[in-house]
């Protein structure tokens, strides 16, 4: 989910400005848009099948490093340039 600071008042300039009480009108919605803003709704959307808590993200990963680092092969690529 993207933040919405700063970009509200772009996207809904006429409907902000066609409001009697701008404020008012521009926090109605800041309300209306934070009640769709979820991690869990974005990630639903774009399929991710997990998500990880950040707190656990160094674990996670030097786990993926120790299991990608017997696949290494030192020296040359084995794809090189087609001629």
């Amino acid at each position: 989910s993207l933040p919405l600071e700063g970009g509200i008042e772009a996207a809904y300039r006429a409907e902000i400005d066609a409001a009697e009480d701008k404020d008012a009108k521009l926090a109605e919605i800041e309300d209306r848009l934070n009640k769709l803003r979820s991690p869990y709704r974005s990630a639903e959307t774009f399929w991710i099948e997990e998500m990880i808590d950040p707190r656990a993200t160094r674990r996670l990963l030097c786990e993926w490093a120790d299991l990608a680092e017997p696949l290494r092969e030192p020296g040359p690529s084995r794809f090189g340039m087609r001629p």
